[in-house]
């Protein structure tokens, strides 16, 4: 595992907040220089830490608007898990499938256009071999969600990091 010292960290929150900071910007809130930034910021890209860089799209502008996370169970044979997790990587509703322990096997993150949406999508899952139940939450209101998925350090005050 990659050993992240204090001001990696601080880079990569600032880049999960805006991957498209200049490495002199990134410089000046770290206390590094800009060819500092670049080095550190490579290191992290070849050693798999950063994994890329892509445009925060607002869901509701691609009709996506409903978001919803839904509880899967499912038979324990993977063999039978198979054809879940085949329609999973295909489906474009689903932006996020997380395999489980405890009651559920799996826990779905879905965005759609409308409750019909929802409905049709839920019901193509309960379809599928080995799906025994389905259990949904319509998200009201996000209040919390960490662009890049990681939470990270603060970003220091300009001048208060370490040299590098």
């Amino acid at each position: 595992m990659t050993q992240l010292d204090e001001v990696d960290l601080q880079l990569l929150t600032l880049l999960q907040e805006d991957g498209r900071s200049t490495h002199a910007a990134l410089g000046k809130a770290v206390g590094l220089t800009g060819p500092s930034v670049y080095a550190r910021v490579k290191r992290l890209e070849s050693e798999g830490v950063i994994r890329g860089y892509s445009a925060i799209v607002a869901p509701g502008s691609v009709g996506q608007a409903l978001v919803s996370f839904i509880r899967v169970g499912t038979v324990a044979s993977h063999d039978e898990q198979e054809p879940f997790e085949s329609y999973v990587r295909e489906s474009k509703a689903i932006v996020e499938c997380h395999d489980v322990d405890g009651e559920d096997s799996y826990v779905l993150k879905a965005r759609t256009g409308s409750p019909d949406e929802l409905r049709a999508l839920l019901a193509e899952i309960r379809a599928l071999p080995g799906v025994t139940r389905t259990v949904s939450s319509i998200v009201l209101l996000t209040l919390k969600e960490i662009r890049g998925g990681a939470h990270l350090a603060e970003p220091c005050p300009p001048g208060v990091g370490s040299g590098g």
